[in-house]
């Protein structure tokens, strides 16, 4: 009785359960970088996180470009008098790129 207990449990074990990495990207070259946010076994909640991580992202990028400007004609720049209040958040925003997550599998 207590082998058959022992082998229904290593079975149990060897089954594969699915993983919901939930992360973020931004950069460009050498400087990319991927943020984990958080992991979940649950594909809506994952899901729900990304899509409202992308909107509020969009929103928020929508917002700081009311504080941008073309140097010289080509680059986006925050104007000058917004430097020292809003330069550090729109520069972080400049940066992340969307929100998503990758299945992994643990066995």
């Amino acid at each position: 009785m207590n082998k058959l207990k022992t082998e229904t449990h290593l079975r149990e074990n060897a089954v594969m359960t699915s993983y919901y990495l939930v992360r973020y990207s931004g950069g460009s070259y050498e400087d990319a970088f991927d943020v984990v946010v958080f992991a979940t076994n649950k594909k809506l909640t994952a899901t729900k996180y990304c899509t409202k991580f992308n909107r509020m992202l969009k929103k928020w990028q929508e917002y700081y470009k009311q504080f941008e400007t073309k140097k010289y004609g080509i680059i986006t720049w925050i104007v000058d008098e917004h430097i020292d209040t809003k330069f550090y958040r729109w520069n972080k925003l400049q940066k992340i790129s969307r929100c998503y997550y990758e299945v992994v599998s643990v066995r």
